[in-house]
């Protein structure tokens, strides 16, 4: 099983950096997990953009993870895939399907359907990926309520277990504590480099030493600074392009 890093970036579009994204391919099937902003030119790169990508699996609905799946749904279009495309998200499935129409999205015009259906921890088992939920989106609990709006305020982190090593993909979430309890099944973490406090990373670069960590999701200099005592060959900030076995 290979993972590689498509994008970087966070909430902030940098120069150089694409939004978030992540391109995951064993034997048997291959799994865009989020699409942010640039993902489509990445996949172009790598000549994905017509049927090899079986499904994409998005972490929550935050802009930069998600905004890219529109140009690459019409790319794929346009390159004329024949097979169908489920596009799993946590929440928001049938308001999803509403802007996929007001952007002129409509399987009957498409050479092949777009499948939007909610995912939770038990979907993708038997793939090796566990999805799990985390706190990232809470600071929205008290806006939602007095809006009445229907977000459920669901974003997940996940655990992807390969034939040799297993790696933990943080996504973005609020706290270290979002992910503590399943740090210790890894021994590869993608760690989110901007929400957490820059002292608990270092506790867990620290404490964790069996760890190899990507630290990512943020201005690649800027990280590179904050970050500088403790980058080596096991501690290192995610490049676009890093190829990770597991």
């Amino acid at each position: 099983m290979k993972l590689t890093i498509l994008g970087t970036g966070p909430g902030k579009s940098i120069l150089g950096q694409s939004h978030t994204a992540y391109f995951l391919e064993d034997d048997s099937h291959k799994v865009l997990l989020d699409c942010g902003e640039g993902t489509c030119q990445k996949l172009l790169a790598r000549s994905l953009v017509k049927d090899e990508i079986d499904f994409i699996i998005i972490s929550h609905l935050h802009p930069d993870h998600v905004t890219g799946l529109f140009i690459l749904l019409q790319t794929m279009y346009l390159n004329k895939r024949s097979k169908d495309l489920i596009v799993f998200l946590p929440e928001s499935s049938e308001s999803f399907k509403d802007f996929m129409e007001k952007l002129y999205i409509f399987n009957e015009r498409f050479s092949y359907r777009v499948i939007i259906q909610e995912y939770d921890e038990r979907s993708f088992i038997e793939m090796g990926i566990y999805p799990f939920k985390n706190s990232h989106l809470i600071g929205y609990k008290e806006l939602v309520r007095k809006r009445g709006a229907s977000n459920k305020l669901l974003a997940y982190s996940m655990l992807i277990k390969g034939k040799e090593r297993s790696l933990l993909l943080s996504s973005d979430i609020r706290g270290i504590d979002d992910i503590r309890d399943n740090i210790d099944k890894c021994e590869v973490l993608i760690l989110d480099g901007i929400h957490p406090s820059e002292e608990s990373i270092k506790e867990i670069i620290n404490k964790k030493k069996q760890v190899e960590v990507y630290i990512t999701h943020g201005d690649y200099q800027k990280l590179h600074q904050t970050f500088i005592d403790q980058l080596s060959q096991r501690v290192r900030i995610a490049e676009e392009n890093d190829e990770i076995i597991l």
